[in-house]
């Protein structure tokens, strides 16, 4: 069944509902697993349980440890400590720890959601627990687009997350771009910058802990590396840059910045590109359509439009303008080869999409990335990513960063 329309975490009943489930049950730490964190608001690093009987209130069962900070923290109203299920007894029956902790669980899941009616289980729980939960006469359902459909939908809370992260991810560009800026041009084109009065080449290695100090002083991390792909390497999808790769004049340095917040867990997402001194005719004729794309795109943006169809658009203006695309699943090796966005939220790539096989329309208050890009395996790549807020009748940029490619 495909549900559309707008969904937020209240309406997480009518999701089960309309998808034939009476219940959910959920088992993992929540640091790691962005629904656990989503339907509890609780951040721990531990597994803990989560049920909700459609149309009854949640309930949370978590260790004695941690269950003081669960009832304080946690939105969920109805915590319980694992001992009130006798989870010492059942742990000390089992052959080992890992198979009374999942024992544990169907004693838990038994008695709270019964076994007689189709329970809501996420497509990625361990198989082992899947395994145990069937043997033991519960009527899981793997289903796809249950809490996931929820999440793409924010919150006012949920956006002033992200758009703080935004500030973050901006202020460690601007930082990274001023220091490019003011390096010299040296033999060869590479760039050096001067540190305790020496001169030193400056490369990937030198660069990237300014995003990281940036990051740290404001809460937030990078759970993976910044992109920072200078000249012709950057041409290849997502390559991340080698420390000892040497950033050169007059060739385009990509840098794709996502950080989190440590505390909050809302990423953002942003991508500017940059040459320092002058851009080759290609290079620049390669950003002005990729701003031109992006500019289309952002007019174009808004509530009911289907994300296909911005892909499509995109398609069309960069073969207009001589690119090549991916359109109807061609490989290519230079132009346009990706999708134009995806959703940010608690995990860096979540729905909404917005490519060629995304029918779904986008709903008010979905964030994406808009993000067109050229890559050309002689000059590098080219890319520009801001991050909005889809509204009625257009967007709400939550980047704040002024474009520009040569500096």
């Amino acid at each position: 069944m495909v549900i559309g329309g707008s969904f937020t975490r209240n309406d997480i009943d009518r999701i089960l509902a309309e998808k034939g489930l009476s219940s959910m049950l959920l088992y993992s730490d929540s640091s790691r697993n962005a629904n656990m964190y989503y339907m509890t608001g609780l951040l721990t690093y531990d597994p803990f349980i989560f049920l909700k009987k459609v149309d009854e209130e949640p309930i949370l069962v978590i260790g004695q440890l941690e269950l003081t900070r669960a009832k304080k923290e946690s939105r969920v109203k109805d915590v319980r400590s694992s001992l009130d299920y006798d989870i010492m007894r059942i742990i000390k029956s089992a052959p080992d720890f890992k198979t009374g902790a999942l024992k544990f669980v169907v004693t838990v899941a038994k008695k709270e959601l019964g076994t007689n009616k189709s329970i809501y289980v996420p497509p990625n729980l361990p198989v082992a627990l899947a395994d145990v939960l069937r043997k033991s006469g519960l009527k899981i359902r793997p289903t796809f687009d249950v809490i996931e459909k929820a999440r793409e939908t924010k919150e006012p809370d949920e956006i002033e997350g992200i758009r703080t992260t935004q500030k973050t991810a901006e202020e460690a560009t601007r930082k990274a771009i001023d220091f490019i800026a003011e390096s010299d041009v040296g033999p060869k084109g590479r760039l050096y910058f001067r540190e305790k009065g020496r001169k030193q080449l400056l490369t990937v290695g030198k660069l990237r802990p300014i995003f990281d100090q940036v990051f740290s002083e404001r809460g937030c991390i990078a759970e993976e590396e910044v992109i920072v792909a200078a000249g012709p390497k950057g041409a290849m999808g997502h390559y991340t840059g080698e420390t000892k790769d040497v950033i050169k004049a007059n060739e385009p340095i990509l840098m794709d910045v996502f950080p989190r917040s440590i505390k909050k867990r809302y990423f953002s997402d942003m991508a500017r590109t940059v040459v320092k001194g002058k851009a080759p005719k290609k290079l620049k004729d390669m950003f002005e359509t990729v701003l031109h794309v992006k500019n289309a795109a952002m007019d174009a943006i808004k509530a009911g439009v289907r994300g296909m169809d911005m892909q499509l658009l995109c398609y069309g203006l960069f073969e207009k303008a001589g690119y090549l695309t991916i359109r109807g699943g061609k490989q290519v090796s230079k132009g346009y080869n990706h999708s134009l966005g995806h959703g940010v939220g608690l995990e860096i790539h979540e729905g909404p999409m917005m490519g060629e096989l995304s029918k779904p329309s986008l709903v008010e208050h979905n964030v994406v990335t808009v993000e067109p890009s050229l890559i050309d395996p002689k000059i590098g790549g080219v890319g520009i990513e801001d991050i909005v807020e889809i509204t009625s009748n257009g967007y709400r940029n939550l980047s704040t960063m002024d474009i520009c490619l040569e500096i």
